[in-house]
């Protein structure tokens, strides 16, 4: 029967192998761990998801050499889905989404910047490439790249800077014009454009009030006879919204225009509204489902008697529009429905829908489809009397009609090296 002394070094010797067991588990976990961190042998491949945004992606290249710029985001380490929409200066602000695939796929991040509408082509690209590689930082944390970095922080001066003050108080102010004229032995052509807009774009609030005017000229000579087409458009439109909450904004609309095609000498229309945004409306650059309805008057003169037998009238109206929209890694779709109807004769309306989808199907495969449709039922402008063949043929006069669609749609595979990083821009834009 063991004595005493030796079940205590029994006991004492389970104890040290099983430590020695916890500690051969515990190196197997740490190695484990170092392995998975550090099997980044070769720099993150990089994706740019530009949904509907130039992206600059031969400035970007060059300047990320560093990296591998992939093709196809299933083959990509890091996407950067890029996005930007108008700011109220004339901007466009710009969100760039981070997005970890393999083994970064527990890293996200999402970094934004204002670009101005005075800012040149290299400004933009510029402030696009730092913030690429700043929401790239991320990713190289506890990697062997990390220590490759250097970083530079402004120096804080003594005296803090008075904070500076908008003098124009959020308002924006833009004007342009364009022309061109063609011309052959018979024929000539020549197009005027003029435009101006008005806008205070604020956190709160915002107001827009733009117009613009056309102008197209057409001369032919057929079988000897000149033919002369004079088509001249103008218009404005103004808008003003608040908004009480993420879901809720109130405000209204107003438009003028004058257009012969349509046979109105001028109309113009009031109309209060009302938005309910479904999402939160600060979630807009990646998903939106919006509708707006708005109820007023429309006043019209017309420039020859309607097929109704009306020189001038004012209707009331109603339109009711819903918007949906989502952008993801994958592409982005897009829908908008909308009805409007006179309110005095409930069959005189207009239904349209409009559909934007683009897909990325599979690695190289990429699908995008674009269309529209409208049910026309309220064609009241339309002139009892029967236009010139010349005016009908040069689009001139409008046609009455009961609908009106149009589509496009691609389809294209690439295949190849999805790893090429060469920049090379000899000859480019040389037809």
């Amino acid at each position: 029967m063991p004595n005493l002394s030796q079940v205590i070094k029994v006991f004492v010797v389970n104890i040290y192998l099983k430590k020695i067991a916890r500690m051969k588990r515990l190196t197997a976990l740490l190695c484990l761990l170092y392995a998975v961190t550090f099997a980044q042998t070769s720099p993150p491949k990089i994706f740019l998801n530009c949904q509907n945004t130039r992206c600059y992606d031969d400035y970007v290249r060059n300047e990320l050499s560093f990296f591998e710029l992939v093709r196809d985001r299933y083959q990509s380490d890091i996407e950067v889905l890029i996005m930007s929409q108008t700011t109220g200066a004339g901007g466009r602000n710009y969100t760039l989404t981070f997005l970890g695939h393999n083994h970064f796929n527990t890293k996200s991040d999402t970094l934004n910047f204002n670009t101005r509408q005075t800012d040149t082509e290299d400004m933009v690209r510029k402030s696009l490439l730092k913030t690429i590689k700043q929401g790239l930082v991320l990713y190289l944390v506890n990697t062997p790249f990390f220590e490759q970095i250097s970083f530079g922080f402004p120096k804080r001066k003594l005296e803090e800077k008075a904070k500076q003050t908008d003098r124009w108080n959020y308002w924006v102010f833009n004007t342009g014009g364009s022309g061109n004229v063609n011309g052959e032995s018979n024929k000539q052509s020549l197009s005027l454009n003029s435009s101006f807009r008005v806008s205070r774009v604020s956190p709160a609030s915002k107001f827009i009030f733009s117009g613009y005017h056309s102008q197209n000229q057409n001369r032919f000579i057929v079988n000897g006879e000149e033919i002369k087409v004079k088509n001249i458009n103008y218009g404005f439109s103004s808008l003003f919204v608040k908004g009480f909450s993420e879901h809720w904004s109130v405000g209204g609309f107003y438009r003028g225009f004058h257009s012969i095609y349509q046979n109105t000498n001028f109309s113009q229309s009031l109309a209060p509204a009302l938005e309910f945004s479904v999402f939160p409306i600060s979630e807009i650059m990646r998903r939106q489902f919006r509708w707006v309805y708005q109820a007023g008057v429309r006043n019209v003169n017309y420039i020859e008697t309607t097929v109704f037998d009306k020189n001038q009238e004012t209707l009331p109206y109603h339109q009711v529009t819903g918007i949906f929209g989502v952008t993801e890694p994958w592409g982005n779709f897009s829908a908008e429905l909308s009805g409007y109807q006179y309110l005095h004769d409930l069959s005189k309306n207009r239904f349209s829908f409009e559909l934007d989808f683009s897909w990325r199907v599979l690695e190289g495969l990429f699908l995008r489809f674009s269309g529209n449709a409208s049910l026309i039922k309220n064609q009241i402008s339309l002139a009892k009397a029967t236009g010139s063949s010349e005016e009908i043929l040069l689009s001139s006069r409008q046609l009455p009609t009961n609908f009106r669609y149009g589509s496009s749609f691609g389809l294209n595979y690439t295949f190849g090296s999805i790893n090429n990083n060469v920049v090379n821009p000899r000859f480019s834009g040389v037809d």
